[in-house]
Order: structure tokens, then sequence, then C-alpha cells
């Protein structure tokens, strides 16, 4: 098992995200349905981190970036083998140049 490792950033994101469908669109069902999602995500990384594809971007794919869809957003992170460790590095919105803002 993994232990997971979800940066400041990631936090930070994924709080707007939530607040965003939550108050902006006035879906709270949704917002909720999106971090059961998440949660879920966290779930799969703990026990098979290797499970999600690598980026595309060719830089991203050898530094070792992966990332997982989640509805329309996007998660990014690596994998720690030395330490066991899955680090989230950040929450895009899907049509984002997650690329150029990693």
């Amino acid at each position: 098992m993994y232990r997971l490792v979800v940066s400041e950033f990631a936090h930070r994101d994924l709080d707007n995200i939530v607040s965003y469908i939550a108050i902006q669109l006035v879906n709270p069902t949704a917002a909720t349905n999106f971090l059961d999602e998440v949660e879920k995500c966290y779930g799969h990384l703990k026990r098979n981190p290797l499970l999600y594809e690598r980026c595309h971007d060719t830089l991203l794919e050898k530094e070792g970036y992966r990332k997982v869809t989640i509805k329309n957003y996007v998660l990014i992170y690596k994998v720690d083998e030395a330490t066991k460790a899955v680090i989230i590095h950040r929450f895009f919105y899907g049509v984002q140049n997650y690329v150029q803002l990693i």
C-alpha cells in the first residue's frame, strides 16, 4: 500500500473546484459527487498507483507524471517508489493546458 501526499496546490485546487461547483453552479450535489469520485481515485492510487496513464507530453512523461481524469478535471501525480508514496501535484479543469501550468 502506498501513502498519499497531497500538495498544498492540490488542496487549494480541490477546494476551488468544489466551491465553484457548489456555489457558482449552485449544485452542491454535484460537488459532493465529485468529492466522492476523488476519494475513490485516492483509494485506487494507494493500492495501485500505476493504474492510470502517463502524461502524453514528452517532458512530463520523462519526469514520471501521470494523470487521472475525474469528471471534467484532471489530477496530476507522481509515484515515488523509493518511499512508496503517491504525490498529488495539482487538479486542472480538463480544457486547461496543464502542461504549461505544472
